[in-house]
């Protein structure tokens, strides 16, 4: 890995945080004020006990009304001392609910940007994620990217701010060559801990992969839940969950055993800072050479360091970990992405034409293929389960692309470049039934630009039998699905997606086994209503009545042969 490469690392996520958090300066910059106010009260604490310490023990303790507003009434300065202390501890707690509200926004701004991205990726790269690797991963990222900017800007940073405001005070009180000495001394326990934490071993790569593999295996058991139950193999995946949960507990105490022992080492050098100073301050006072104060002074910020220099050291020890995230969220964004064109779409004859095509159809490669799609025609494409159907669909709708020869939708070479309005004139019905999260009426115009009225909509339901869904759920147009929707049918969540698509009203309605959830009566129903509400349909199907429908038989049995 090159030096440069985690600024480049960082600088790039920035860029990606920006398109989304739109004031990221702004709010830094509030924090790094409340900040700056809060080490300076919080500094100047120690020094006005310093000055009622040194003044009740001189013989100008006593009060006058001459020196009311003189630095050396013993009254002003218990009152200034309380007031420090309280705007001080205010300005802190409101820098830490402001910080809050600052990782909370690069976290939410960072989550959004990792789903948009993984929407743009190319359907390949889509399909070699694991879900729960992902998910933890995108999430993981977008916290470690906030936690690294907040430690480095708002620990490390105010830390180093703290150290020089409290040796200029020392200059001023005791004398410059002391100043220094307390300076070294802290920065060397501060370069101490950043080289235990940085030669430290790797211990977090480890830890995030065994907490990406049992998260992984955990998903696949729970969507494949009623295929286990069913086949009595419920205590044969909890035996081999099992063993997996003993090797992430083994993993994740390894990792966690080191970090403490780490930990303890900065802790240890921390109190070595500590003891020596405070020894050190002890022989000064003994020797005359330090006031009262100037001990108290001494003492106050030797103790007010420790945890601070503690926070800071374990901070830096997690930013390994937290650079790893970092590396992971980075690179889902450099996988290959969909390139998009917004060409304008002109009037033809046709939707598809295939020129001396080849296309990579999984198991079987199809040479030399030439096809046109017309107008107001239905396609039914037909053939034996994984000969390549699915994927001779994933070409026309844009997630594959030909290896040679043409493809057009329209006027549109899409064997080079697709088009983002094609997706206006299209309706895709996927195998794979979706009920999204939202309202009814939303799962209904999830993605249509018509508006509907609820006479309309409760029409359409009652066109494809879903008033009945409706009524035994208690469910209107308005209402949120919730946990509703997982007691549907997959019957009805079918007749819901091919629904969803006619309401889109396209021109063209793309289909893979649209009806398979479907007895044959509602099957046939359903096929007569999407061919009186589109004109152009393309269908993958298994069903033998779906050939009654078809203007154009495509036997994909016949073709490979």
């Amino acid at each position: 890995m090159k030096a440069k490469q985690p600024l480049v690392i960082y600088i790039s996520i920035w860029n990606v945080l920006r398109q989304y958090y739109q004031h990221p300066i702004r709010d830094m910059f509030s924090l790094g004020c409340l900040s700056i106010l809060s080490i300076l009260l919080t500094v100047s604490v120690p020094y006005i006990m310093k000055q009622i310490v040194n003044i009740s023990q001189s013989n100008s303790a006593s009060f006058s009304w001459e020196m009311i507003w003189q630095w050396e009434n013993l009254y002003l300065l218990a009152a200034c001392y309380a007031l420090a202390w309280f705007i001080g501890n205010l300005l802190q707690h409101l820098s830490q609910r402001y910080s809050a509200f600052f990782l909370i926004h690069i976290e939410a701004a960072l989550v959004y940007m990792g789903l948009k991205n993984y929407f743009d990726l190319t359907f390949n790269e889509q399909r070699k994620i694991e879900i729960g690797n992902i998910n933890t991963d995108i999430w993981r990222g977008a916290n470690a990217f906030g936690q690294l900017t907040y430690t480095s800007l708002f620990i490390l940073l105010p830390l180093l701010f703290e150290l020089v405001v409290m040796m200029w005070i020392l200059a001023q009180s005791i004398s410059l060559s002391f100043a220094l000495i307390f300076l070294v001394f802290a920065v060397v326990l501060f370069v101490v801990t950043l080289c235990i934490a940085v030669k430290s071993k790797d211990v977090f790569s480890v830890f995030y992969e065994a907490q990406n593999q049992i998260n992984q295996f955990f998903i696949e058991k729970v969507q494949n839940h009623y295929d286990i139950q069913i086949n009595a193999a419920k205590e044969y995946e909890l035996r081999s969950f099992d063993q997996r949960i003993k090797d992430y507990q083994l993993k994740k105490s390894k990792s966690h055993g080191h970090l403490m022992i780490l930990m303890l080492i900065q802790v240890f050098a921390v109190a070595i800072f500590l003891f020596i100073f405070m020894l050190l301050t002890v022989y000064l006072f003994e020797n005359k050479q330090v006031s009262t104060g100037d001990f108290v002074l001494i003492s106050a910020y030797i103790v007010g360091l420790t945890l601070p220099m503690l926070r800071v050291s374990q901070s830096i020890m997690m930013l390994k970990g937290e650079y790893i995230s970092l590396v992971k969220f980075y690179n889902y964004f450099q996988l290959e992405k969909n390139i998009y064109q917004i060409t304008e779409i002109e009037p033809s004859t046709f939707f598809y034409c295939f020129e001396h095509a080849q296309l990579d159809l999984g198991k079987n490669q199809l040479q030399n293929f030439n096809l046109i799609i017309q107008q107001h025609q239905c396609y039914v494409i037909t053939g034996q389960t994984g000969i390549g159907k699915s994927s001779f669909m994933n070409h026309l709708i844009g997630l594959q692309k030909i290896q040679s020869g043409k493809l057009y939708y329209k006027n549109i070479d899409i064997s080079v470049e697709f088009s983002t309005n094609i997706y206006h004139e299209i309706a895709v019905v996927g195998q794979t039934v979706a009920v999204y999260s939202g309202t009814l009426r939303q799962n209904l115009v999830h993605n249509s630009r018509y508006h509907y009225s609820d006479l309309e909509l409760l029409h359409w339901l009652e066109v494809f039998q879903l008033t009945q869904l409706c009524t035994k759920n208690n469910l209107s147009l308005d209402d949120d699905l919730e946990e509703r929707y997982k007691s549907f049918s997959g019957g009805e969540k079918q007749r819901l997606n091919i629904l969803r698509a006619l309401l889109k009203q396209p021109k063209c309605l793309i289909m893979d086994e649209p009806t398979a959830a479907l007895d044959e009566v509602t099957a046939i129903h359903l096929m007569k209503v999407i061919r009186q509400q589109v004109s152009t349909v393309i269908m993958i199907s298994h069903a033998p009545y779906a050939k009654q429908f078809a203007d154009h038989l495509i036997d994909f049995d016949q073709l490979l042969d």
